[in-house]
């Protein structure tokens, strides 16, 4: 008794049986219920040791409340500022390998993004592969890298640029990563899988990142692995870092044909993590993700640079925000648009107001071309006989139009041509042009000169992702997986722009036939940059010529404004988009048109055909 204890040696001195958790004092004490205790977390992570090249396992960290949940919702079309840098590759087949992933991303040199301190912590820095960083990112260069981060900036590194940002022998010691067992660094070539970590899908909170799997190419990458902060700081890592390591976001889940003594699978395919206090993001990466890549991981992509970019107050005020729209919008202020090829349609701004007609076309009661034009009818398909009985009518002094072949373009084309491509398929209208043909149309709009493209050509001269494409005119179509839309008359309707510039207040609509034609949306002048030079064959072939650069958006002229012909099943899907686009580069005038004035011709249809040569002749 002089020890203080109760008779019940069941009961703790000082506690109540009656408030302690899972005890029942009404029940005997063999009924007690124990709370569940969470088993201990167990080591899954995979970290490595760089000094001794040994890999071991340790328990995940907690996710940091800042990084969950970055992706953004669905709709959301928020672009953080890219930069691309050329490591040796030759710039325009850097642009051919990442336009695709970032169509608005600017491209530079090291010594360009170096030599811009507008840029340092306000992008999202890419470093691609390859054998040649370390003639490009030396001390002073790396230094500059250095800033970028501390100053909140963020960086994206692909392949063996992950390698040399990274901590092993002769890398630069910038991120907490290396790649683990250099010495089999062949590990073959080809596809391989990768899935979203738990950690991942916590910080990348997108419904359509869920779906589990992401294919890339894979080309001897490297086998990263995360190193602690410690062992980093010793290597002499400029940062310390959130979390204390760098953490898997994807893994791989399947293995290459060639892996020797490591494995693959299960090993980190992508590593993320943020240096303290700057709030600087990086994203490591180990395949190439850049080489045919699919929808789904082209979204990951996306996905990885918007978490990157959400890490420094400084880098979100630098993110620009592109308004995702359902339907079409032209009215006066406002285009419609797309950021590439199958992109989604978002709102722009303000078309530019270009000049009206070429006066000396209309002086005269007949029509005729000003002295010392001619209209250039390229041959692709049709025959000459049938090219003159569409298009005579519509320039009746035969002195003033020309039918030429594709392959004499190069050597039969003068400044003052209006050159003319028309309807028929656009894939067949670019094996018929080839490189010589396009390059010949190209440089004739560099030197000032002008091209009408109608239907397929107009589709020809559009920024499509496609071999041998024209790349030359500021449009990309939308929805073109559903191009058959019918073949029937349409009613366009001109816009504000189109009524002036063509000097037609008082007949602003025309009844015109359609046949499949292209539904043309504009592409902001960063991305259209980006297609130059045409991506195939001239990009991979690093030939630099040719190059169409512009600093405004296209005009639109006129849009599809009512249809009653039941032959033309589309037309629910075709009703407010752009009809016709004008635009003015530094050199030429280009127009494209999607309906066809000169089939089943009326004396408006024909006013609207020769306006619109006018118009081309500046």
């Amino acid at each position: 008794m002089g020890s203080g204890a109760s008779k019940d040696t069941g009961k703790e001195p000082g506690k109540d049986p009656a408030k302690e958790p899972g005890k029942d004092p009404g029940k005997d004490p063999g009924n007690v219920t124990v709370p569940e205790v969470a088993p201990p977390a167990k080591p899954n992570m995979v970290l490595g040791c760089c000094q001794d090249d040994t890999l071991s396992k340790v328990v995940w960290p907690s996710v940091p409340q800042s990084w969950l949940g970055h992706a953004g919702p669905e709709n959301d079309t928020s672009c953080a500022p890219v930069v691309v840098l050329d490591v040796g590759k030759g710039m325009a087949k850097v642009k051919a390998c990442f336009f695709k992933l970032f169509p608005q991303g600017q491209f530079m040199t090291a010594a360009e993004f170096c030599g811009n301190a507008s840029l340092l912590g306000r992008c999202v820095l890419v470093i691609h592969g390859g054998t040649e960083h370390r003639k490009y990112i030396q001390d002073s260069e790396k230094e500059v890298l250095v800033s970028h981060l501390a100053a909140g900036g963020s960086l994206l590194t692909i392949a063996s640029g992950s390698t040399f940002c990274g901590c092993n022998q002769n890398s630069l010691c910038l991120l907490p990563v290396f790649a683990h067992d250099r010495q089999h660094w062949n590990r073959g070539t080809g596809q391989i899988d990768m899935g979203l970590s738990s950690f991942g899908q916590s910080c990348l909170a997108s419904r359509s990142l869920q779906e589990g799997v992401f294919q890339s190419q894979f080309f001897n990458g490297p086998a990263l692995v995360p190193m602690r902060e410690e062992e980093y700081r010793a290597l002499g890592g400029p940062f310390d870092l959130e979390c204390g390591v760098a953490v898997p976001f994807l893994n791989y889940q399947t293995e290459m044909n060639e892996c020797q003594s490591t494995s693959l699978l299960g090993m980190p395919a992508v590593l993320a993590g943020e240096v303290k206090p700057s709030g600087g993001r990086f994203v490591a990466l180990s395949p190439n993700v850049e080489v045919n890549t699919p929808q789904s991981t082209k979204r990951l992509v996306q996905a990885l640079v918007c978490w990157a970019s959400m890490g420094s107050p400084q880098l979100k005020e630098s993110r620009r925000s592109l308004e995702a729209i359902d339907a079409p919008i032209f009215d006066g202020s406002t285009l419609t648009g797309a950021i590439g090829d199958g992109g989604a349609l978002i709102k722009l701004g303000h078309p530019p107001s270009l000049p009206p007609i070429c006066q000396r076309g209309l002086e005269r009661e007949a029509f005729v071309l000003p002295t010392g034009h001619r209209l250039v009818i390229v041959d692709l398909g049709k025959g000459p006989d049938q090219l003159q009985e569409i298009f005579g009518p519509l320039v009746p002094d035969a002195s003033q139009w020309h039918i030429v072949e594709p392959q004499a373009l190069p050597t039969s084309l003068k400044q003052g041509d209006i050159v003319l491509l028309h309807g028929g398929m656009a894939n067949e209208h670019a094996e018929r042009l080839g490189a010589e043909g396009r390059r010949a149309i190209r440089q004739h709009l560099i030197e000032g000169g002008s091209v009408l493209g109608i239907c397929a050509g107009a589709h020809w001269l559009s920024c499509r992702d496609l071999p041998l494409w024209g790349h030359a005119v500021p449009v990309v179509p939308h929805d073109n997986a559903n191009w058959r839309r019918g073949v029937g008359d349409v009613t366009v309707t001109l816009t504000s722009e189109g009524r002036r510039m063509l000097e037609l207040e008082d007949t602003p609509s025309f009844c015109l036939r359609y046949a499949n034609g292209p539904l043309l949306v504009a592409l902001p002048p960063d991305v259209y940059n980006n297609y130059q030079p045409g991506r195939v064959p001239e990009a991979m072939m690093m030939d630099e010529t040719g190059v169409l650069n512009s600093d405004t958006l296209p005009t639109p002229l006129a849009v599809f404004s009512d249809c009653s012909d039941e032959r033309v099943e589309g037309w629910k899907s075709m009703k407010g988009h752009a009809a016709a686009w004008a635009w003015q580069t530094s050199g030429g005038r280009a127009v494209v048109l999607s309906p066809h004035p000169e089939y089943a011709q009326t004396e408006k249809s024909q006013l609207l055909f020769r306006r619109l040569l006018l118009w081309c002749l500046g």
